[in-house]
């Protein structure tokens, strides 16, 4: 059997929060604002919707990585698979740490 080899993609991979923002949000005309009340709804108000827009906020804006815990809440809304989300953050993250070694080397 041929082994194929995967040519290393040499882009930066696109955030999750980017993800999130331009196809998801964007593209479906949800604010950040009623996403993040929906997002404290689904926590029954254990976290303040406030709360959840600055953590929204920040993860789109990559201040923040995606967490576990952040990955489910949206999947649940979205209908995602939570999984998608960290191995978003997980190629972005895996891609810096490449550059950042390379750039030490």
């Amino acid at each position: 059997m041929k082994t194929i080899k995967r040519k290393k993609i040499n882009r930066r991979p696109s955030a999750p929060g980017q993800i999130l923002k331009d196809i998801f949000l964007d593209g479906n005309g949800i604010t950040q604002s009623s996403f993040a009340e929906d997002l404290s709804k689904l926590t029954k108000n254990k976290v303040k919707a406030s709360t959840m827009k600055t953590k929204l906020s920040e993860v789109i804006k990559e201040k923040r990585s995606m967490s576990a815990d952040f990955a489910i809440l949206i999947s649940k809304l979205l209908g995602t698979n939570p999984k998608m989300w960290m191995n978003l953050q997980t190629s972005l993250d895996l891609w810096v740490a490449e550059k950042e070694f390379e750039q030490a080397s």
